[in-house]
């Protein structure tokens, strides 16, 4: 509750409602917040990283937003949800003869699986995939 209650004051709640042109639906997020459905759907989609204070307008460099999320790493931890278990940055996976470097790497407990999260603030090209 307090954690949903400085994420409206930080993001300018009154601004947002001013400029909006669902004032209805954007007061029912404010007043219910963010649920998310554990059972269902157990990791979230989209991830809000307000709390890093990057600037919003910019393109961010991948280092440096790899750089704030290890800082807030506390904070990135509660924003990815229940269940999550930092492991690593920059961790090496080899296949074959090649070497990879997957940016971030966290286990999931209740899914008993590795989510690995590798950063891209540009467009993805087919070879970023899978």
């Amino acid at each position: 509750m307090v954690r949903e209650l400085q994420r409206q004051i930080e993001t300018a709640l009154f601004q947002r409602l001013a400029l909006s042109l669902d004032k209805e639906g954007i007061m029912a997020l404010a007043r219910e917040g963010y649920k998310a459905d554990y059972e269902n759907f157990t990791i979230q989609d989209p991830y809000i990283f307000e709390f890093l204070g990057l600037p919003t307008q910019q393109m961010v460099k991948e280092k440096v937003l790899e750089d704030k999320l290890i800082s807030y790493l506390q904070n990135f931890l509660l924003e990815l949800g229940k269940g999550f278990a930092f492991i690593g940055r920059q961790y090496r996976i080899s296949i074959g003869n090649k070497h990879f470097y997957v940016d971030l790497v966290f286990y999931h407990r209740i899914l008993k699986c590795f989510v690995l999260i590798d950063l891209k603030s540009g467009l993805v090209q087919h070879e970023d995939v899978g």
